[in-house]
């Protein structure tokens, strides 16, 4: 190799180390939910994880959890699937989480078991999950459920961007409602009053329920957007309740200064089907515009569409109350964190912008 390919070769390596020294907040998990350890049981809490389970079932994986079958006939499915998936990137994460937390390569059904027997003699280890946080510097992960918010073993590490709990209550109350806009008042001052006193927790913000803003059609999009705080006088639909509790939501957060609302955009139910995709429709994001103009709180755009990632930069852009937040579900691909990286790069200060939301259900995950 000549000096000027060592050269350049140091020169890389030394610039991905430091991007591996940086600290890392993640941004949305579903850790420590109740009766799910911090750290992995078994292989099967790591390999299962929902998106690179969808892979192995495209090759041939069972579409119920493998643990229906015997162990030894699982631990076969699963090394056969893993070697048909080997080229996504979600099986080269695998791969490296294995080689990097258990120094074990996953190749046959022997190295399956050997790492389901090192997995379980590490799991009762109080300090094992900060020593996997720590491989990657991993300094605050988010929760949106207030209660899960204390991750044992894991001290000042957890944080909560807290959900709205009334959202089903009220709903249903909207939805039977004799008088639509006299119920819509008393849900009003019931948001606020739990939206004030989450801020007065320490809470900086809280993920709103955004579906009713990305019906499908611009049309009933925009309606939502623009008149979803005013209910109908009857037949109140369950679209027309969720609309008007997300603006029941963003004007009380807007009434508490610097706090911010977490959207979760490009994830839409498929009318006859039972499946929850990644679709990125061209209107999504320029339809918020007149949110980001009416409350006075910020906003977070978590991206679970390719598609999205662009526009989401250019409303970051526009708007000073607007950040670029983690991607999400099937937008998880290098490629989409490059396209998305440089566009940010160029256009939005880095201080408005973030990467990772790993929707982790294990430590070893949010390493993944």
């Amino acid at each position: 190799m000549s000096t000027a390919a060592q050269k350049q070769l140091r020169s890389r390596q030394e610039w991905r180390e430091t991007i591996r020294e940086i600290p890392v907040f993640d941004t949305h998990t579903h850790m420590n939910v109740p009766g799910v350890p911090i750290a992995a049981r078994d292989i099967w809490d790591i390999v299962e994880y929902f998106w690179f389970r969808q892979e192995l079932q495209s090759v041939g994986y069972p579409g119920t959890f493998a643990r229906d079958f015997p162990e030894e006939q699982r631990i076969g499915l699963f090394a056969e699937c893993f070697a048909k998936a080997r080229n996504t990137t979600w099986a080269h994460v695998l791969q490296d989480t294995f080689r990097t937390l258990y120094d074990l390569e996953l190749s046959d059904a022997a190295s399956v078991r050997r790492a389901n027997e090192a997995i379980k003699d590490m799991a009762e280890d109080p300090a094992r999950p900060l020593h996997v946080a720590g491989k990657l510097h991993i300094r605050r992960i988010v929760t949106n459920i207030e209660q899960d918010v204390n991750f044992p073993n894991m001290p000042g590490v957890g944080a909560a961007l807290p959900i709205w709990g009334g959202y089903r209550e009220w709903i249903k109350r909207l939805r039977e409602a004799d008088d639509p806009p006299a119920a819509g008042a008393e849900a009003l001052e019931a948001v606020q009053k739990d939206v004030d006193g989450i801020a007065a927790r320490g809470h900086r913000g809280m993920r709103v329920h955004a579906h009713a803003f990305e019906r499908g059609s611009l049309t009933e999009n925009t309606h939502a957007v623009l008149h979803g705080d005013q209910l109908p006088t009857e037949d109140v639909s369950d679209m027309d309740a969720h609309a008007f509790l997300a603006h029941a939501v963003l004007k009380a957060l807007s009434r508490h200064r610097g706090m911010f609302a977490q959207l979760f955009l490009g994830i839409v139910p498929i009318r006859g089907t039972k499946e929850l995709m990644g679709i990125g429709m061209p209107h999504t994001v320029p339809t918020l515009y007149p949110l980001f103009e009416r409350y006075g709180c910020d906003f977070e755009l978590i991206a679970g569409a390719p598609r999205l990632n662009m526009d989401i930069v250019q409303a970051a852009r526009i708007y000073p109350n607007v950040f670029a937040g983690g991607l999400w579900w099937y937008n998880f691909r290098p490629s989409t964190y490059r396209e998305a990286m440089q566009a940010r790069i160029e256009a939005v200060p880095a201080s408005k912008c973030t990467l990772l939301a790993s929707d982790g259900r294990c430590i070893e995950w949010c390493y993944a």
